[in-house]
């Protein structure tokens, strides 16, 4: 019973995944500019609203075409995931115990951290406008930023799977809890404004995570290791 109830619930997520493809309308060329263009229609896309055509995922198209972009990016979300996860293997065990452990005062000032770590970011971000090689600057920070968050993002997928598969008594697969944790994580995404407000969420958490276990490495932040010479 409990396998059909996964079966169901990875069912939904497909669906909730290719909604959004098929609510779209398929992009259709203007022939000609136009002189004059309603404000308003700078968010919309052929009647669309701009937040159904993109996701934290990326873009959303209408059709068969739709779908296969999405089934793609979740393709490259868990290949990567599963990439990071064979050269890190144990900073992203690090992590996921970090967000299963204590309870939820605990994971509320995770989630604080990362929080604070990004508004820290986009001031950076901002003051590194005033810098002489402010671009690369903005993208090596933005770069690590996402690169952090996305490993908090791989331990949230494999508590989330971990917790599925043990409900349904499956047999123990790191890679199965990260394709259920991954495909939950997507549809979440995919879910219209919610979707933006779950990743982002979820991505402040994990960067917490990372940032609380000293990006994985389970140390604590401290300079006691720092020496200097006369």
């Amino acid at each position: 019973m409990r396998t059909v109830l996964v079966a169901l619930l990875v069912i939904a997520c497909l669906v909730v995944i290719a909604i959004p493809a098929l609510i779209a309308a398929p992009e259709t060329p203007q022939a000609t500019p136009r002189p004059e263009r309603d404000v308003s229609r700078q968010f919309r896309f052929e009647g669309a609203p701009i937040w159904m055509r993109l996701s934290p995922f990326g873009a959303h198209t209408g059709g068969w075409r739709g779908i296969l972009s999405a089934a793609a990016s979740w393709v490259y979300l868990y290949l990567t995931s599963v990439l990071m996860l064979a050269l890190m293997p144990h900073r992203v065990r690090r992590v996921t115990q970090a967000l299963k452990s204590g309870g939820w005062r605990e994971r509320g000032r995770l989630f604080l951290i990362g929080l604070l770590a990004t508004l820290a970011s986009v001031l950076l971000v901002v003051l590194a406008r005033f810098a002489f090689v402010w671009f690369a600057l903005v993208i090596l920070l933005v770069g690590g930023v996402l690169v952090l968050s996305f490993l908090g993002v791989i331990g949230v997928s494999l508590m989330i799977g971990e917790g599925v598969r043990k409900w349904a008594r499956f047999a123990p697969s790191l890679w199965v809890e990260l394709a259920l944790g991954s495909l939950i994580l997507f549809a979440f995404g995919h879910i219209p404004v919610a979707g933006w407000i779950l990743v982002g969420i979820v991505m402040a958490w994990g960067l917490g995570a990372v940032l609380a276990t000293h990006l994985g490495s389970g140390e604590a932040w401290s300079l006691q290791d720092w020496k200097t010479t006369d």
